[in-house]
This record gives structure tokens, sequence and C-alpha cells, in this order.
């Protein structure tokens, strides 16, 4: 080889060393550097956030015990979000930007599972808001049980027909729900139809006297019998009186029912559909009756045909009559 030749192979090696620019690749490998660490201190920030939030609702579940299984799932929601923000502007500072792809991924979810997430937010308003708990007697809708299960999603009613009813948080939340557990005492009301004609004032001390006697009948707030209205047969007295709750309504109702059916036939009240005469033992009507008669112009028979009544009928009304046995 020449001189001439070793000189030019010389000048193209230097002209090919002179075109690596080696302070651009150090301020680009310096840049991603830059950038990880940044990475890295924002994924740093989210973990410690996470950890915070963490603490956080530990400490409050203690004074909250009703609402802890919603603080859990309020707890994994947010830290989940925090998590998702975290890696996501990670990423977009080392380059990878795909919040345009959790946004659409969100969205599509969002409309995908939009029942059950509004379930869910139904849950959790309802664990915080505690209308009623685990072994409460209430009325939902048209069903009236125990409440024997709840979750995010829906609350199971166990009814006193061994019924097992399921109901969705969010159909919960736009009814009205009326717990029969919530306070100590509940008041009943039993409706007593009579035929017109009866000593109202002395029906009214029988009745009085029953609920004054009976064990399970509350003196505070005290009981009350109390005229209700006028109908076509007869007219209505209403007893209204207190009781201890939870306890056994339908045994209480039938008992107090039973006791006023019996008062009722030992004291000849008359029933609201009788059609004869209550007569006495040589065959005139008795006063009540014979006052009765007069007061409707009906002349008093010399020698009645009629057969003496033996029993009464009257009419028991029961409010609520699908209330929960207690």
């Amino acid at each position: 080889m020449s001189l001439v030749d070793e000189e030019s192979a010389d000048v193209d090696m230097t002209d090919a060393g002179s075109d690596i620019n080696f302070g651009d690749i150090t301020g680009t490998i310096l840049t991603k550097f830059v950038d990880l660490l940044q990475a890295a201190v924002i994924l740093a920030i989210a973990y410690l956030a996470i950890k915070w939030i963490s603490r956080y609702f530990k400490k409050i579940e203690t004074t909250h015990e009703q609402q802890r299984t919603a603080l859990n799932l309020v707890e994994k929601i947010v830290n989940g979000f925090v998590a998702v923000i975290g890696v996501t502007l990670a990423l977009k500072v080392i380059g990878l930007d795909i919040s345009l792809l959790v946004s659409v991924g969100v969205l599509g979810l969002s409309y995908g599972l939009k029942d059950i997430i509004k379930n869910y937010i139904a849950g959790i308003l309802i664990f915080f808001k505690g209308p009623f708990k685990i072994g409460d007697i209430v009325k939902i809708k048209k069903y009236t049980g125990k409440i024997d299960r709840m979750d995010f999603q829906s609350t199971g009613i166990k009814t006193f027909d061994n019924r097992n009813i399921t109901i969705y948080n969010s159909d919960i939340m736009t009814e009205s729900i009326e717990n029969y557990s919530r306070y100590p005492v509940r008041r009943m009301e039993i409706s007593v139809k009579l035929g017109y004609g009866t000593n109202v004032q002395k029906a009214a001390k029988i009745f009085e006297h029953i609920l004054a006697t009976d064990p399970d009948v509350q003196k505070t707030p005290k009981y009350s019998v109390i005229f209700s209205e006028f109908e076509t047969n007869c007219f209505v007295l209403k007893l209204k009186f207190w009781v201890k709750a939870p306890s056994n309504m339908l045994a209480m109702r039938s008992r107090i029912g039973l006791k006023i059916q019996q008062a009722i036939n030992e004291e000849s009240i008359f029933g609201p559909y009788q059609k004869t005469f209550e007569l006495n033992q040589d065959m005139t009507l008795t006063p009540d009756r014979k006052k009765w008669s007069q007061a409707m112009d009906v002349a008093e028979p010399e020698q009645p045909i009629v057969e003496p009544v033996a029993t009464q009928q009257v009419a028991l009304e029961f409010s609520d009559a699908d209330e929960p046995e207690a």
C-alpha cells in the first residue's frame, strides 16, 4: 500500500469518528435516567399514599364498627384508584402514555357494569347510613321479615312464612324502609265493630280492663279505647296500646282478641249484624234491646216467635295483619 492510500484511510476513519456525537448520547442517557428517577418517585409517592390511606381507614374503623365492611370496600377502591393514577403517571414520564387507553377502559367498564356498580354504590351507602342490620325485622317493598344477609350487591330477607327474598341494593335505596326493631316499644291497634244499641261506656270500660290486666301491655305510654267511626250496621271502637319490641306480636293479638270476644259474649254486647232481639227468660225484651227497639219504632211483640240468641257475633279487625312474629 502506498503512502497516499494510508493517508486516505486515516482521513476516512477520522471522518467516521467525528459523526458519533458522544455529548448527545450522554444527554439522552441522563434524560432517560432522570425520567426513570421521576417515575420511581411517583410510584414511591403512590405507595406511601396507599399506606397512609390504609392506616387512616384502620383508625376510623375502630369508631365505626357497623360500617367496617363498607370502610374496607371504600379503602380498596381508593387504593386501587391511587395505584392506577401512579402507574399511569410513571409510564407517561418515561414516554409510555396510556392515559387514553385507561380512560377508554374505565368508560367501557363503567357502561358495561353500570347496574353492578349502581348496586355496589347503593350497598356502600346502606352500610354507612345503617337503616338496618342483620337480625332486624323490617318491611321493604311488600316483604316483611328478618334481615339474614347483607352484602354490597343485595340484601336478603327471610320472611315469616320461610321464604328467602333477595332485594338489590339499588331498589332498596328508592324504597321506604320500616324497621320494626329500631325502637324499644311499638303500638298495636285492634278495631272492634259493635252493633247499634250497645252500651258504649260499658263496652269501653270492659276493653280498658282487658288492656289494664294484660301483662304485655305497657302502662307507659298509656293504652286507650277511642271511638273511630260510624258504619252502616255498626260503630267502631279502636283499642290502641303499646308493647315491648321485639315480642310475639301475633300471639299477643290473638290472646287479646280472644279476651275481647269472651267479654263480649259474657256481657251481652251487641254485634253489628245481629238480626233478632235478645229476650229475657219471660220472653220480654232486655232493657238495652227494648230501648233500641223503641228508638227504631219497632213494636214489641206480645208473643215473639224468635228464639233467644245464644252468642253475639262481633267483628274484630286487626291492623297490620301481616306484622312479623318477632
